[in-house]
């Protein structure tokens, strides 16, 4: 635990579905080190960005994702971003931070919407089917009567 800071190196490069640089320029230390809470914070935008791309393509694809294993991995994610986010000092974010966590947020942006899009019509499907069984285990009992002429308007 005692080891300098400037030994931390790693590299993000093929964690990045974005293509975003992660190596950041702007968090050097005094001895030109990046911080390591800073690392921590990038490999977990990362790893989250990687699953919510998966989700989104799976989406996009017309497929139907494994929600289950998605949803797992996102929340282990948030909790590990969350931990990271609290070990970085907010007045210390330089703009490469700052521009990586707004292009995240677009990325969450776009896959709300093709989830929202997925969710409305499942339940669009729902509703029809819910309907046509109804009408189909219906005797006609507890229907409306039906008119045989039309109201003048």
């Amino acid at each position: 635990m005692d080891e300098p800071l400037a030994a931390v190196s790693t590299s993000f490069e093929s964690a990045t579905p974005t293509g975003l640089s992660t190596t950041p320029d702007v968090w050097n230390g005094p001895d030109d080190s990046t911080p390591i809470e800073v690392h921590a914070l990038l490999k977990a935008i990362a790893r989250l960005e990687q699953v919510v791309d998966q989700e989104t393509q799976t989406l996009r694809a017309g497929e139907t994702p494994a929600f289950e294993d998605l949803n797992y991995r996102k929340s282990h994610g948030l909790l590990e971003l969350t931990r990271a986010m609290r070990l970085v000092d907010p007045l210390s974010i330089g703009d490469d931070l700052r521009d990586r966590l707004e292009s995240f947020r677009e990325q969450l942006e776009r896959n709300r919407m093709l989830l929202k899009t997925h969710l409305d019509a499942t339940r669009e499907i729902s509703a029809i089917l819910t309907a046509a069984i109804r009408d189909a285990e219906s005797d006609g009992t507890y229907a409306p009567p039906q008119r045989l002429w039309t109201l003048p308007q």
